[in-house]
């Protein structure tokens, strides 16, 4: 079955990623909100990676938690994989898929060279 899903989208300098949660290949979500934190984050970075793009790139991120609660142990994992200056962040405690505690979406610049 096709899904019209894009992980990453690649315009001129501008890349704009899908959200990624806490899913391994298996479709399977890894277990507790910082083992689907981390593994969200990597596989933001390989949806980068599709389209050029590198976590240096990124200068915008948008996060979903489940659970307003789950903030502090967010930023823990977060700063694992950004460093400053931080992209801009807005974090939002939203209802997502059963099961799934974290998600995140990215845009990103990258240079011409």
């Amino acid at each position: 079955m096709n899904r019209p899903y894009s992980p990453s989208v690649r315009r001129g300098n501008l890349v704009f990623t899908a959200g990624q949660c806490g899913y391994h290949l298996d479709k399977t979500l890894a277990e507790g909100f910082q083992a689907q934190t981390r593994l969200a984050l990597e596989n933001l970075g390989g949806a980068l990676a599709l389209s050029g793009a590198t976590f240096a790139d990124v200068v915008s991120v948008n996060v979903f938690l489940a659970s307003g609660d789950d903030f502090e142990a967010m930023n823990a994992v977060y700063t694992e994989f950004f460093a400053e200056p931080f992209p801009a962040r807005t974090t939002v405690t939203v209802g997502l898929r059963p099961g799934v505690l974290f998600e995140v979406n990215a845009q990103a610049v990258v240079s011409d060279q």
